[in-house]
């Protein structure tokens, strides 16, 4: 998979900073633990979501070119593509809460392991 250039979704460094991974390889790699290919996937899921609605979105605008005429047929292509959108929308916030509650989970745990291993490391300083 070639290197990724640009964020697929506005939550690319909190994904990188739960797994200490980079977005492309974390999308790279097989053989994740159960919990980061969960997050893996639902950023996938997510990024395809947001891809969706942009996509969408330059389908509404070509529906209301100013070089079309305003007729039933044109409001009728409006109405359509905003429904689309509408669902598209749906499906994106679905797919972002989906990922920001794996992600509450896995930065919940990456601080307890932190808070774990700091006691750890104090506990061998006092022996």
């Amino acid at each position: 998979m070639p290197a990724l250039s640009a964020p697929l979704t506005r939550f690319d460094a909190r994904v990188e900073a739960a797994t200490s991974l980079s977005i492309a390889a974390l999308h790279a790699q097989d053989g994740l633990d159960d919990a980061d290919a969960r997050l893996r996937d639902a950023h996938r899921r997510l990024a395809q979501a947001e891809t969706q609605t942009a996509f969408e979105l330059v389908r509404l605008r070509l529906a209301t070119d100013r070089q079309r005429r305003v007729d039933d047929q044109l409001l009728d292509d409006i109405a359509t593509q905003l429904e689309v959108l509408e669902d598209i929308a749906t499906a994106r916030d679905e797919a972002e809460q989906d990922l920001l509650d794996l992600l509450a989970r896995a930065e919940q745990q990456h601080s307890a392991a932190a808070v774990a291993a700091t006691a750890a490391r104090i506990a061998a300083q006092g022996r």
